[in-house]
């Protein structure tokens, strides 16, 4: 890493620092949190609704959702689809969870491809930033996001209510609506929220992106459209809780970039052509806690299954399907003592992905088996945990299988070396089986522009991460420093081979492996002002991530350096003003097959309140501007950040009235 990236870092040592979504706490219900708060103990970041609703222009997809958080950033499709990255590792290496159930859709096989998730009813997000949430999952050598939103709920509702919502943004002329009810009836808790969006394409900033020498300001295939439903049913009794839901998702989105686009050929009107995919899954969750067993403290369970289609359209007419059937169960044997905490794990997934015969990947059978455990105790003022699990993974198709089994282990220790400061040294060794697209891929993908193939010979990923936080607090100000280094054995990535030759058209492009050093560093100032009746919290944070092979080349499509400031003023009567400038710096560290990425300031202002009506209702006003300096952003991280900026300026609202029973 080169010094001269230490320098700011350098420069504000001076400053107590700390994660900045720690600075206020919240209180976290039926998650992972508050279920196994020791088993990821650090580092751990929440955005909490308001932020989350801040962020609601077109972009409001996951990445640019937790793009706020050190560590955490982007890898963008447009605003319709946006990946989020930790710590320079994304795709599978990162979970994305629903209310703790694994979100088994279709996006870890393409940046391209949506996560199926519903932002507009989340309380919160929980981030885990590295790989202590192996108990939980197994190659989580990234992490973990999980967004909750109480569809299934261990204790019953305390904001019972009916809420109708609709959120408007400039940059696409687009709109959600949005309905959430949470009612009790008697031991009974039940849930139902509805959502539908609709977005055009979107204004790009001036000078953004040019085709065939003329300026374009809408970008072309940028729009989208999206329904979302959701049921669920929660029993709460004194032996524990039983829970179901049903969630429907189905929507279009544009695909923006393709691998025709570029052909001189072509006449206009091809590239004005409509290009793009339909989406839908149907996802059901039984999941509940059993106490007082005879063999635990308590027993939880889960079941979860997923059945999810996306259908990719061509201008010509043709369009290729993929297919995803999920179905997960886990047991958690919670066993505890006075004086240590222990966690037994049983997991099952089973994935049968029967796609269409001209799909990239062909049709696959994966099978995950895990067994998990977990303990924690405290000696001598020193907190320990420890998480050690083994998985056994097999992935077939019609003409090859591959099989793998591996031990992971993660070791945590917390010290509090005085009233103020404390620190956490964390040391894992986590083992990831390639996916089916790493292992069978071998076909056209239109939305990257590549022709993909898999290899069947590939490796186990072997990762070994070390994590050192410092953390202090005093008179109002909070700080920490993160410092993590990952050897990667057999890192696993897609390389461009610079040719065109499987096919004459795409990029050719094959699964490849080699050994690799992720280290970076992440620091936070956060101080609060008290200003009369009011609170000003000054947020300062940056993070910076250098990803080599061991040949010192450099990975591709790591995020660049960022310096990140947020001002908040928080009044007596709910209301909060914010302000969120991210300056992203030049990518200049790019693989043979990239190109650099130029900076960028991201500004952004929201303001939002809870205004009471009456005893009965309440109106929640939030007021938004994204990319206020409408600036050409385009995130390293990016497969098409060449040819898919992202929208200019927006303005906007999200409003909403909740009628309380």
């Amino acid at each position: 890493m080169k010094i001269t990236k230490f320098m700011p870092l350098l420069a504000l040592l001076y400053i107590p620092f700390i994660n900045a979504d720690d600075l206020t706490p919240i209180e976290v219900e039926s998650s992972i949190l508050s279920n196994t708060i020791t088993e990821n103990r650090y580092p751990i970041a929440i955005i909490d609704s308001s932020d989350i609703r801040g962020s609601f222009s077109i972009g409001s997809n996951l990445g640019s959702s937790v793009n706020i958080i050190p560590g955490v950033s982007n890898s963008d499709y447009g605003a319709a689809i946006g990946q989020p990255v930790i710590r320079g590792l994304g795709g599978s290496r990162v979970r994305v969870l629903s209310n703790n159930n694994y979100i088994s859709d279709l996006s870890y096989f393409s940046a391209d491809h949506p996560n199926m998730v519903n932002l507009n009813h989340a309380s919160h997000i929980e981030v885990i930033k590295g790989p202590s949430s192996i108990f939980n999952y197994s190659g989580t050598s990234g992490g973990i996001i999980n967004i909750i939103t109480g569809s299934i709920t261990d204790k019953l509702y305390t904001d019972e209510s009916i809420t109708i919502g609709r959120t408007f943004d400039s940059v696409s002329e687009g709109y959600s609506n949005n309905v959430l009810i949470k009612k009790n009836i008697s031991d009974i808790s039940l849930y139902f929220s509805y959502d539908k969006k609709d977005h055009f394409n979107y204004d790009m900033p001036q000078g953004s992106l040019f085709e065939e020498g003329e300026e374009k300001h809408t970008l072309n295939n940028s729009d989208f459209a999206d329904k979302s439903t959701t049921v669920g049913l929660s029993l709460i009794k004194n032996w524990g809780y039983i829970g179901l839901s049903f969630e429907n998702a189905k929507g279009t989105y544009g695909i923006p970039y393709h691998a025709h686009e570029e052909e001189e050929e072509e006449e206009e009107e091809e590239h004005n052509a409509r290009i793009y995919s339909t989406h839908k899954s149907d996802t059901y969750t039984f999941k509940g806690r059993l106490d007082n067993v005879p063999i635990a403290n308590s027993l939880d369970f889960s079941f979860n299954n997923t059945n999810a289609s996306i259908k990719e359209h061509e201008e010509d007419g043709s369009f290729k399907t993929l297919n995803n059937n999920a179905s997960s169960m886990n047991l958690k044997f919670n066993i505890d003592t006075n004086e240590v905490e222990r966690r037994i794990l049983i997991g099952y997934e089973h994935t049968k992905s029967p796609m269409s015969s001209n799909a990239y990947v062909p049709v696959s059978d994966s099978y995950e088996r895990s067994l998990a455990y977990f303990s924690n105790a405290s000696l001598f003022g020193y907190n320990f945990d420890l998480a050690v699990r083994y998985d056994n993974n097999e992935r077939t198709t019609a003409t090859k299988n591959y099989e793998d089994s591996a031990v992971s282990v993660a070791t945590n220790t917390t010290y509090k070396i005085n009233d103020n400061l404390s620190y956490n040294l964390g040391y894992s060794h986590v083992s990831r089986s390639p996916n089916m697209a790493e292992l069978f891929a071998d076909g056209k993908h239109g939305p990257t522009n590549r022709y993909e193939k898999g290899d069947n010979n590939l490796d186990r990923e072997v990762s070994r991460n070390i994590d050192f936080g410092l953390t202090y607090s005093a008179d109002n100000a909070l700080a920490s420093l993160n410092l993590y280094r990952n050897n990667i054995n057999g890192f696993i990535y897609l390389r461009d081979l610079g040719t065109t030759n499987y096919d004459g058209d795409h990029q050719d492009a094959d699964w490849s492996q080699k050994n690799a050093v992720i280290q970076g560093y992440e620091l936070s100032f956060e101080k609060t002002f008290p200003m009369g009746d009011n609170d000003l919290v000054v947020t300062l944070s940056r993070d910076d991530i250098s990803a080599v092979f061991d040949d010192n080349t450099y990975i591709p499509r790591v995020p660049s350096a960022r310096n990140m400031l947020k001002l908040v003023m928080l009044g007596k009567n709910d209301e909060k003003y914010s302000v969120n400038l991210i300056h992203s710096e030049e990518q200049s560290d790019f693989s043979s097959i990239e190109t650099s990425t130029n900076s960028f300031i991201d500004l952004g202002v929201n303001y939002s309140n809870k205004i009471e009506v009456n005893d009965m209702y309440e109106l929640n006003l939030n007021l938004f501007a994204n990319n206020l300096l409408d600036q050409t952003i385009r995130n390293h991280a990016s497969f098409v950040k060449a040819h898919v900026p992202l929208p200019g300026s927006s303005f906007g609202f999200d409003v909403s009235v909740d009628y309380k029973f």
